[in-house]
């Protein structure tokens, strides 16, 4: 089931992220990941998600919107998502950019990134099914000098 992420969702679910979540976080944050970074996940300046896996809070995603054209998508998992719950994760999240990628949707953005850390080919994956094309590697871009893919998917401009 997908659901609106909730305070509660956010931080059972950072608290328990896959070890490559929290090396991406570490890496775009300069931080351990902790409750601080579920309460941001929450607070996200677009639309959030929660996917549950044997009723409970297994993987949360959503947007933020750093300007009214521009979007970034975000997604933190725990271990042990199973192939049907990436299937139901994927679906649902085509939706959500679906909407944000038509330029007749009140909600329209003519750009949405994904940020994936060098080396992740499961990030890498993930990006590519969502309909996303690979634009290049920020070298040195994380926290420690990690460097970091930059994935778009980019529409018309709405004047």
């Amino acid at each position: 089931m997908i659901r609106a992420l909730s305070l509660a969702d956010a931080l059972l679910v950072c608290s328990d992220m896959r070890p490559a979540d929290a090396a991406c976080v570490r890496a775009m944050t300069g931080q351990e990941p902790g409750d601080w970074f579920a309460a941001e996940r929450w607070g996200s300046s677009g639309p959030a998600w929660t996917l549950e896996q044997d009723g409970q809070p297994w993987a949360i995603g959503g947007v933020n919107m750093p300007q009214r054209w521009h979007a970034v998508m975000w997604l933190i998992a725990r271990p042990g998502l199973t192939p049907q719950s990436w299937r139901k994760l994927i679906r649902e999240t085509r939706k959500v950019l679906a909407c944000l990628g038509d330029p007749e949707h009140p909600a329209y953005v003519h750009r949405v990134e994904a940020l994936v850390l060098d080396g992740w080919p499961e990030a890498q994956r993930f990006a590519e099914a969502l309909g996303f094309e690979f634009e290049g590697v920020r070298r040195a871009l994380g926290a420690r000098g990690e460097n970091v893919q930059t994935w778009a998917r980019v529409g018309p401009v709405r004047g």
